[in-house]
């Protein structure tokens, strides 16, 4: 894939970044040098120290403009619930600790917000283990995932939690609808729904592209959680793929 920049804007929408992070020092730096490398710098950086014992929230307290907000109960539904609710920026954006963003991610989701009608959006991925140094490759394989994903839940366009945003009051007027408890729900495809059931649009931006670890997450037993979980979030808000979850209605 080829990446085109776009110029730093000097207005817009007010950005923040929300990553939840358990245990990542060996990646979170990366993460971050990516985020405060911006063309246009996100107004706030919030991370969420998610009970962390390897010094990954002393790393990210090093970096300017971050933010760390300590969240005990173990979870990224938690987590990033915590992390949502602390921005205090138009927008929030979201990240997972081993996202590296492009050096124009919040010009772009900047840009993109300035769409009064726009309430969300995800963004693409290349698969960070097969792209050395800045590349974007394998993009094909996530655009494959993630129409797969949508079809089989029934839920489009999703918000992944690797590349996405919203506005803040998208996610306040949401918020009453999300489930908490990691056990329970796929707390992206949860946000997903909550945010559809009330009313917001959301859209796929296919060109805000950023390097995800996607593989992490391909083993059979991982799967198998996913898919028990994506099926009881349907099941939750009676939503989706109804074959998914009419029989887990009681």
């Amino acid at each position: 894939m080829t990446h085109s920049p776009i110029p730093a804007e000097p207005t817009g929408p007010t950005v923040s970044v929300v990553i939840p992070i358990h245990n990542e020092a060996r990646i979170i730096e990366r993460c971050l040098d990516a985020l405060v490398s911006q063309t246009a710098p996100a107004d706030e950086i919030i991370v969420v120290d998610n009970g962390c014992s390897d010094g990954s929230a002393e790393i990210a307290r090093r970096f300017p403009g971050v933010r760390v907000v300590t969240e005990p109960r173990r979870g990224v539904t938690f987590a990033r619930t915590t992390g949502f609710d602390a921005a205090r920026s138009d927008v929030i954006a979201r990240i997972d600790a081993d996202t590296v963003v492009p050096p124009d991610w919040v010009a772009r989701i900047r840009t993109d917000f300035r769409d009064p009608s726009l309430d969300g959006q995800g963004g693409s991925a290349a698969i960070a283990e097969l792209s050395p140094g800045h590349r974007l490759w394998f993009g094909w394989w996530y655009r494959g995932f993630r129409v797969w994903h949508e079809r089989s839940i029934g839920v489009s366009p999703m918000l992944y939690g690797f590349n996405s945003a919203l506005r803040r009051d998208a996610w306040q007027k949401a918020r009453h609808l999300i489930e908490l408890g990691d056990a329970q729900v796929s707390e992206d495809v949860d946000v997903t729904i909550a945010l559809l059931r009330t009313g917001h649009r959301l859209r796929y931006a296919p060109t805000l592209v950023v390097q995800a670890r996607l593989f992490r997450s391909i083993d059979r037993k991982k799967l198998s959680r996913y898919y028990e979980t994506d099926s009881m979030t349907l099941a939750r808000h009676r939503y989706g793929n109804r074959t998914r979850w009419s029989g887990r209605i009681t």
